[in-house]
């Protein structure tokens, strides 16, 4: 029981960060985050996709997920 209401927890969490920092950050930065760090897409190919640079891809999974580090502080020790 404990291992299913943990997992559960945990995902409730995931998703509560996500929807705060989505908030943050511009739609592209967003989406370029999504697809390398969420769907496990390569950078280059994000990049590709979306027609911005591969170091502007990179920078965008670094804001977003240093936002989310900020919107985890005091909920995840």
């Amino acid at each position: 029981m404990s291992l299913i209401w943990n997992r559960e927890h945990d995902q409730y969490v995931r998703r509560q960060l996500l929807t705060r920092g989505e908030r943050h950050v511009a739609p592209n930065t967003w989406t370029a985050f999504c697809r390398v760090a969420l769907d496990g897409a390569k950078p280059d190919v994000v990049a590709q996709e979306m027609g911005i640079s591969l170091n502007a891809v990179c920078l965008a999974k670094s804001r977003v997920l240093r936002r989310l580090r900020q919107e985890s502080e005091g909920l995840i020790e």
